[in-house]
């Protein structure tokens, strides 16, 4: 199995279907993983910032307007329709004091641009106080997350 591990600022679709996207550390950054149901492309994205951010590398999408635009537009070219998208998402915390308002904004702006596309979101786990890791099984279309700090691992 073929693993992407996605740093800030990476998104990657895959018409593979033995492929797993990973995000680690994610504390306000949001994990976006999207699949297409019928033709089994898959896609992921590790967001930093709610606004609009301009990198001056063409590659990376660290805004989440800029990521789940690209992510969009790469499924619309391998031939993915909206209709059959689904989204799971996690991240977004509040991991420190001087970051109280980013992974609430993260996270609304990631469900609003979804929304907005009309893109399903199938399952959200995101906020809270601790850090996640996420791994998107490609094959099975599970998300299994972890928290270091609790040890524990969930799927969706």
């Amino acid at each position: 199995m073929i693993e992407y591990k996605l740093s800030i600022g990476d998104l990657r679709v895959s018409k593979e279907r033995a492929v797993t996207f990973t995000c680690l550390g994610l504390g306000s950054c949001i994990g976006l993983f999207v699949q297409d149901r019928s033709t089994g492309i898959s896609g992921g994205a590790h967001i930093l910032m709610p606004d609009d951010f301009h990198s001056l590398s063409s590659d990376k999408h660290y805004s989440v307007k800029s990521a789940v635009n690209e992510l969009l537009h790469q499924f619309k070219m391998n031939g993915s329709t909206v209709e059959n998208l689904r989204a799971k998402i996690t991240g977004g915390a509040t991991i420190s004091l001087s970051q109280s308002k980013t992974g609430e904004l993260n996270i609304k702006n990631v469900v609003s641009e979804l929304v907005q596309n009309k893109v399903y979101i199938a399952a959200a786990e995101v906020g809270g106080t601790m850090s996640r890791s996420a791994w998107f099984n490609c094959e099975s279309g599970t998300l299994t997350i972890r928290k270091p700090e609790m040890k524990e691992y969930k799927t969706y």
